[in-house]
């Protein structure tokens, strides 16, 4: 077993919570240590990316650019015996020596990617400092492919310790992603738009914010609920807006005329007709026979769902087929 996930399954035995702020700096702090471990010395080798790291950073925060302008300078000149004295720590003619300094070999810790990172204030600003740095590192994909992997991996690994301040982060190709961990599919034009349209209907609701949960909690053994629960969410919603007591399999001819007194192009109403029957022929033969479920899937009936609910939902509020 991963010592990630015993830690957390001790944690859990001794009922040991972090506050927020405590877990993100626990988990800021394994991620710099990842960093450092896995392409630190790429990055202090290869200034570039720190360059286009800044360069992206400085873009992000609009931030006033610095404009050349004439200015006051001062140059070196021969030290006098009051510098040298001023200088103790440099030379020190009384004592007879002179002590020279010499710096040592840059590391990690010189480059702009740690000193952001290390910065970072919250979740966002670390998200969006990893970020930044994946993107930074995508010219560079061929030669650092393998270490970009294993560092994928290692986030992961620590995500599962700090599931509140972690990410879900996935590559594609030459691109790393970086979502919020547990939360990619709400978004304002679906899930969180259906949310507040159901509110109207809360036999059509409580369903649908009973999925959302299971998705949430990552319990895959409850996402044969999950799909019962969007298959039902539907169900409840067309009960109200068509005003009858069928099951979603007895609705089609009932939906497509009231669909189509709505002013819809007709591709449109063939097309919600021929969705609407393959989501039906997943529910029923899939669903009901079938406990191996993908979070892939199943993150897409949840948004195929609110598609579904939330044309009905406006088409709804277009008449006077809405709940007072």
């Amino acid at each position: 077993m991963q010592i990630e996930k015993r830690l957390k399954n001790y944690y859990k035995r001794w009922n040991i919570i972090f506050e927020e702020e405590e877990s993100f700096l626990r988990f800021k702090n394994r991620l710099i240590s990842i960093l450092d471990r896995i392409v630190g010395e790429y990055l202090t080798k290869n200034p570039s990316v720190d360059r286009k790291f800044i360069e992206i950073v400085n873009y992000e925060r609009a931030n006033k650019p610095n404009v050349k302008k004439s200015r006051i300078i001062s140059e070196k000149v021969p030290a006098t015996l009051d510098r040298i004295v001023a200088l103790p720590n440099r030379i020190d003619n009384v004592l007879g020596y002179k002590t020279i300094t010499r710096e040592t070999e840059k590391g990690f810790g010189d480059t702009k990617v740690y000193q952001s990172i290390d910065s970072s204030k919250n979740a966002h600003e670390l998200a969006l400092n990893l970020q930044i740095l994946f993107w930074a590192l995508e010219e560079k994909h061929e030669e650092i492919n393998d270490s970009i992997s294993k560092l994928i991996t290692e986030i992961r690994k620590i995500s599962i310790l700090s599931p509140n301040v972690g990410f879900e982060i996935h590559q594609k190709g030459g691109q790393v992603i970086i979502y919020p961990c547990g939360d990619p599919f709400l978004d304002d034009a679906v899930i969180n738009c259906t949310l507040s349209g159901l509110e109207s209907y809360p036999k059509a609701a409580k369903p649908f914010e009973e999925a959302l949960k299971i998705y949430q909690s990552g319990e895959i053994s409850q996402y044969r609920n999950l799909l019962d629960n969007l298959r039902f969410s539907l169900e409840q919603l067309l009960r109200s807006i068509l005003k009858n007591k069928r099951n979603l399999e007895n609705q089609k001819d009932e939906l497509l005329s009231w669909i189509g007194k709505k002013g819809l192009h007709d591709n449109i109403c063939n097309l919600y007709e021929k969705l609407l029957s393959s989501y039906q022929n997943y529910q029923n033969n899939a669903v009901k026979h079938y406990e191996a479920f993908s979070p892939d899937e199943v993150e897409f009936m949840i948004y195929l769902t609110g598609i579904f609910i939330r044309l009905l939902l406006l088409l709804a509020r277009s008449s006077n087929d809405s709940p007072e």
